[in-house]
């Protein structure tokens, strides 16, 4: 169901190239939760861990115009953490993802989605 992918950077590079790539593959990056910071503060230790929301106006208009309840998929999130002191990126597969949800009529709209964050996630690495 994810795409997991081995940086060879690390975890701030990661983050700061990706971030990049994003922009330059027409996405825009909405938001960056620094997950490690957010649960230190409620007292619970983890290694590097951030969500980052990414959006492309064009496609998401286009699942919206299917059917407004789609936008529960969005924005699409690309996950950078560390793990044992390596660094990876995930994200859900969007095609998997209406396929799991039965959402009809963005097929196409979910595979140049994923076709495109794979790629940044790739260039990323």
């Amino acid at each position: 169901m994810n795409l997991r992918l081995k940086s060879s950077k690390s975890f701030d590079k990661t983050l700061e190239d990706l971030q990049t790539k994003v922009a330059e593959n027409s996405f825009r990056v909405l938001h960056v939760h620094n997950v490690q910071e957010t649960l230190k503060e409620k007292g619970f230790e983890i290694e590097n861990y951030s969500i980052v929301e990414v959006c492309n106006a064009k496609f998401a208009n286009e699942v919206l115009g299917t059917n407004k309840e789609y936008g529960v998929l969005m924005p699409c999130k690309i996950n950078v953490y560390s793990e044992k002191g390596e660094t990876f990126l995930s994200m859900p597969l969007p095609s998997v993802m209406i396929e799991k949800f039965e959402m009809k009529g963005v097929d196409e709209v979910a595979k140049n989605v994923e076709e495109v964050l794979t790629k940044v996630m790739k260039e990323t690495i």
